[in-house]
């Protein structure tokens, strides 16, 4: 490896030992291995194994390490020649399933140099360039002459000063070692030291120039590459997956919401009709309940109006009335209405004309209607034989009709007309004869009224005006009843036919 890149690279790994992700990792890891099965977790472990090599005198010494237990695995004698050591060498190391086994030469710990060093904590990232320097101040060689490696012991209390070991051995020893290797072991991927005696643990450090290390192709490192770029892949396909997913999820759910925005118009636009209709169904009914009473304003009229008044015509219409009749003085019923809590804003339509018939003044106002839904009080019935009193406002013979909206059958306003439409039958009285067929220009007579009825109305003469129809029973309309005037005189007395 180029010395530059190995200086790089040493400075990389003591900036990221600095950090806790070394620690971290350790720990991620050995509890991940821990996780495995027994069989598993010893086929992980075995990949961390190493030989290490122990030149005696006589033999060479093979252990075999594995996670820092080191056992005696094999010897192989120096007497041998080079090619039955590098045979045998080889049978034990393919002995083993890892291929990527290390080889390790281990140096006794009597002929190394060990010293301990204090130096600041900002010499850590150039920490081999500063021993170099500080070699031979603290050695009595100097760098060119030796090989050495050094580990960091830790920080002091202050964390300003660093405690490095530093070991150290002369190159003509080491290079002395190195030749005595058999030639298919002088492939060294480090060079040691033990701690104490041999087997029982090494230093962990590396003598061995970094441009006479065994060149090994790492297949760790493309496997873990593959990894890395396989879990980029699935991560890119899953974020997809995940984008395609939440893509149909949105899809759907817009679906969902364009159909529940559909029913809702649906469900509004049936409410409008359902609102509509009733609506329409209930305007009638409301128009009705909200508008005026018509008994009230009929009360209202009766109570108000003098007794020489009546109405030939009243209507309602589109909150408006009409009152057409005939009174005395008629100018003062604007005054007279002008005070009813039913109408407002009375006023005359057209003249006052004057009924020489009647001797009165025939008028017509209108006036707005105002809402006075009270009911009205309930006269006391008339005695059956009490006279009737007669009704103010029935209307003249010939004239229209008054018109109140929401009168029903059996209303003792057309239980009266239907009186008024019955005719009086002529009773004679016991030893009369027949009458005689009236002859032709012989004017009807009338027959005698029973006691209680009503008087039949005269035959009015050519030329003569018309006479208001005979007056009606008394109607409990209000308080105060409405009377017809007086009929005029009969110009000749009914005759009873027989003698």
């Amino acid at each position: 490896m180029n010395p530059v890149i190995d200086r790089q690279w040493a400075r990389l790994r003591t900036r990221l030992a600095k950090t806790p992700l070394p620690g971290f990792f350790k720990w991620w890891g050995s509890q991940l291995v821990a996780c495995l099965p027994a069989r598993w977790r010893a086929l992980v472990e075995e990949r961390s194994e190493s030989l290490l090599l122990d030149l005696r005198d006589n033999e060479i010494i093979v252990w075999r390490e594995r996670a820092d237990d080191e056992t005696e695995y094999g010897r192989i004698p120096r007497n041998l020649p080079p090619e039955a050591q590098t045979a045998e060498f080889k049978r034990l190391r393919e002995a083993i399933d890892d291929p990527g086994v290390r080889t390790v030469l281990c140096i006794p710990a009597d002929r190394v140099l060990q010293r301990d060093l204090s130096l600041p904590t900002a010499a850590e990232d150039n920490l081999r360039q500063v021993l170099s320097f500080e070699m031979d101040r603290q050695t009595p060689f100097k760098a060119d002459q030796i090989y050495f490696d050094s580990r960091v012991l830790g920080h002091d209390a202050s964390g300003r000063n660093l405690k490095v070991e530093l070991v150290l051995l002369p190159r003509a020893r080491l290079d002395q070692e190195l030749g005595m290797l058999p030639p298919g072991a002088a492939a060294l991927d480090a060079v040691d030291a033990w701690l104490t005696t041999p087997g029982a643990g090494r230093r962990h450090i590396n003598l061995l120039p970094a441009e006479r290390r065994a060149r090994r192709r790492d297949l760790r490192l493309p496997l873990n590459l593959g990894l890395a770029a396989l879990a980029l892949i699935l991560l890119f396909v899953n974020m997809d997956e995940a984008l395609t997913n939440r893509e149909a999820a949105v899809e759907a759910m817009r679906a969902e919401v364009e159909k529940s925005n559909t029913e809702a118009r649906q469900v509004a636009a049936l409410r409008k009709t359902l609102t509509d209709s009733i609506s329409g169904a209930n305007f009638l009914s409301d128009k009705k309940r909200n508008g005026p009473l018509q008994v009230a304003l009929l009360d209202d009229l009766s109570r108000r109006l003098p007794e020489d008044t009546y109405l030939e015509r009243l209507q309602i219409e589109n909150g408006e009335a009409q009152l057409q009749g005939q009174a005395k003085e008629a100018a003062k019923l604007i005054a007279l209405l002008g005070a009813s809590t039913c109408l407002s804003t009375p006023m005359l339509q057209g003249q006052i004309q004057p009924d020489p018939r009647t001797s009165k003044e025939r008028f017509q106002i209108t006036a707005k209607v105002k809402g006075c839904n009270t009911a009205p009080t309930v006269a006391p019935a008339i005695a059956a034989d009490s006279e009737a009193a007669p009704i103010k406002g029935a209307p003249v013979k010939g004239a229209a009709a008054t018109h109140v909206p929401g009168a029903r059958a059996g209303d003792p306003v057309k239980k009266a007309a239907a009186a008024k439409s019955e005719k009086p039958v002529a009773k004679s009285e016991p030893g009369d004869k027949t009458p005689s067929a009236p002859k032709l220009g012989d004017k009807p007579a009338p027959a005698t009224p029973k006691p209680g009825d009503k008087p039949a109305p005269a035959t009015p003469k050519p030329g003569d005006k018309p006479v208001p129809p005979a007056p009606k029973p008394a109607t409990s309309v209000g308080t105060k009843d409405i009377k017809p005037p007086a009929p005029p005189p009969k110009d000749k007395e009914p005759s009873h036919g027989g003698q």
